[in-house]
């Protein structure tokens, strides 16, 4: 099972505080995964679908315990999905429009006209734990969640503008950095930082979700910080080996146009033992002199030899002085 599919079946066991939070949940599951259709004489139908079986259950069960009313169940099989399945749940005629009205969904005036509400019933989310409740059930119905070990990304998917605008103003006020988009024709708000994410898991109590969001970030920050501490590494090593290269170079050229037996003695032994160990540090060859030299000491002397070399080219590419 994916991230998301366990986060959703995590959220989807949470047994809600009481009936004002059951309440709460269902109307954003209503209002994201839910369709609302007329039959003939005016009479309404609900259909709530989900692909996540757990999410399925959940609205079977709400329905049941709000509003003692029993869905029709349906399983659409997709083959050519990956032979993942829909699962459907209707709601006919008086019951369809009990629910709704009880999800504050759907309004009737004084004069029995019928409207269909676009934004988050305030009546519903006028509680902290409703408002929890609410955001468990918007993510149940058209949430998702990336695997963290390739990317943070949490998003939901809405098919009405201005419900989703209304989602967005809801969720800002919990200091979430939400993003909006428009894909394929839906509404997309989206996280991208790990940080946002696990306020909002926290948020709806998906707390196995967000401890192993937690240990992965943990584990990409332990990774990320060898990787840098490595590249470090190899960084000071290749610039120890072509600083050793160069000096190499340099005393090669003595050895060949000038003669190592005609240096000073400090500077004959350090030219002898850089040539014998190439790749060693300048502390380490420090300490290898007679007596042990400091890095600066070492590195003053090959210093010394690196511009006799220089000097010594300058002077057979100009020829000798008359």
């Amino acid at each position: 099972m994916s991230f998301s599919s366990d986060t959703k079946d995590e959220l989807a066991r949470i047994e809600p505080e009481s009936v004002c939070c059951m309440l709460a949940e269902l109307a954003a599951i209503v209002s994201i995964g839910g369709t609302i259709g007329l039959m003939s004489a005016g009479r309404m139908r609900l259909t709530v679908e989900s692909e996540n079986a757990a999410t399925a259950r959940r609205v079977y069960s709400l329905f049941k315990r709000l509003f003692d009313v029993r869905a029709e169940l349906t399983t659409l099989r997709h083959t050519r999905l990956g032979g993942r399945n829909t699962y459907r749940l209707t709601l006919h005629g008086d019951e369809a429009a009990f629910v709704l009205e009880g999800c504050g969904i759907l309004r009737r005036s004084e004069q029995g006209h019928i409207g269909i509400r676009r934004t988050i019933p305030k009546e519903i989310v006028s509680r902290r734990c409703c408002r929890r409740a609410f955001v468990r059930g918007a993510f149940l119905a058209g949430g998702s969640i990336a695997n963290p070990e390739r990317e943070y990304h949490l998003e939901f998917v809405l098919g009405d503008e201005g419900f989703a605008a209304s989602l967005l103003r809801f969720l800002t006020k919990y200091d979430l950095n939400v993003k909006a988009v428009s894909r394929k024709g839906a509404y997309v708000l989206y996280l991208k930082e790990g940080d946002q994410i696990v306020t909002l898991l926290s948020l709806m109590g998906a707390h196995s979700a967000l401890c192993e969001l937690e240990n992965i970030r943990i584990q990409k920050d332990i990774r990320n910080n060898v990787n840098r501490v490595v590249n470090c590494d190899s960084a000071n090593l290749q610039k120890t080996l072509d600083a050793s290269t160069r000096q190499v170079e340099a005393i090669e050229y003595i050895r060949d146009h000038y003669g190592l037996d005609n240096l000073p003695p400090l500077l004959g032994e350090v030219a002898r033992l850089r040539l014998d160990y190439r790749e060693v540090s300048l502390q380490e060859l420090g300490e290898m002199l007679t007596p042990p030299v400091g890095k600066s000491g070492v590195n003053h002397r090959l210093r010394r030899l690196c511009e006799l070399a220089q000097a010594l080219r300058q002077k057979s590419e100009g020829g000798n002085p008359t």
